[in-house]
């Protein structure tokens, strides 16, 4: 049978001689020329009060204690088969959507029910009052435009009737005129009452007199009556501005068209052709 040496010692193999353990608990359980061979045991190797064998580790072959790996590597073990039990679980599941679902959630559990049903309450009250004042601003809208629209209708009627009266009872050409009267003129509201004011060119109230009285449209018509541009479209009878009738050469030379003493349309046209340039002044 052959044999091998142990620290110079030739050691039988096979049944001759059993292997050497790792740890004996006394160096009496080895013969005696092994016991050199042990070394007592450290409190950090768990093996205190002991005699571990004592061998050099070559190309990676040492002698280690490997309960503690074992104990390890099976707790890694059941570890990993309990994590891949779970996460079959969840293999369909997208890690993204389910941490935002989770996010989500979390919010979710910050909702006050209560605080919410009344802001829920306050935004559809909200809604519903933007709501009626949109439609209560456009009804004021449209009332004003109204309002506006009559107001123009008042004012134009209101001075056409003043102002035409006032013409033909100053023997005026109403339709030559009455233009120039709408356009020095404007309608007051005054305690609830319209009224016709005469204005200048800036649109300022006109004063008929020293004592501050506003000027009237009667007024007006008499201050055109007695200027030179307006007096002559006006019957020459009582006319303070200069006459009706031109003279040869004058104003109205030609042929006559119309007639002074006719209907309103044949006077219109008896001044047209007579004074031109009646239409064009203001």
């Amino acid at each position: 049978m052959r044999a091998f040496s142990w620290a110079g010692r030739p050691i039988k193999s096979g049944m001759d001689e059993m292997a050497l353990k790792a740890v004996i608990e006394k160096l009496e359980d080895v013969s005696e020329g092994l016991r050199e061979e042990y070394r007592p045991g450290t409190a950090d190797e768990g093996k205190e009060g002991k005699f571990v064998l004592n061998v050099e580790s070559v190309e990676g072959y040492a002698l280690e204690d490997v309960n503690g790996l074992k104990t390890a590597l099976g707790k890694e073990r059941t570890q990993r088969e309990k994590l891949e039990r779970d996460v079959v679980k969840f293999k369909d599941l997208d890690p993204d959507k389910a941490r935002a679902a989770l996010e989500e959630l979390e919010e979710l559990k910050k909702i006050d029910p209560n605080k919410e049903a009344d802001k829920i309450a306050n935004s559809k009250f909200e809604a519903a009052k933007a709501q009626l004042l949109e439609k209560h601003n456009g009804e004021i809208a449209s009332r004003d435009e109204r309002i506006g629209h009559l107001a123009g209708t008042v004012q134009q009627l209101l001075v056409d009737q003043v102002a035409t009266a006032a013409l033909a009872e100053a023997k005026g050409a109403v339709d030559l005129l009455l233009p120039h009267v709408q356009r020095h003129t404007r309608v007051k509201e005054t305690d609830g009452k319209f009224v016709v004011e005469v204005v200048d060119g800036e649109g300022n109230a006109r004063i008929a007199d020293s004592k501050g009285t506003p000027m009237g449209i009667k007024d007006l018509i008499s201050e055109m009556k007695a200027s030179d541009t307006f007096g002559r479209a006006f019957d020459a009878s009582g006319q303070s501005g200069s006459g009706m009738q031109g003279s040869a050469g004058g104003p109205g030379a030609g042929p006559q068209k119309g007639s002074f003493g006719g209907s309103p349309e044949e006077r219109r046209d008896a001044i047209k052709s007579k004074f031109p340039e009646l239409s064009q002044a203001g």
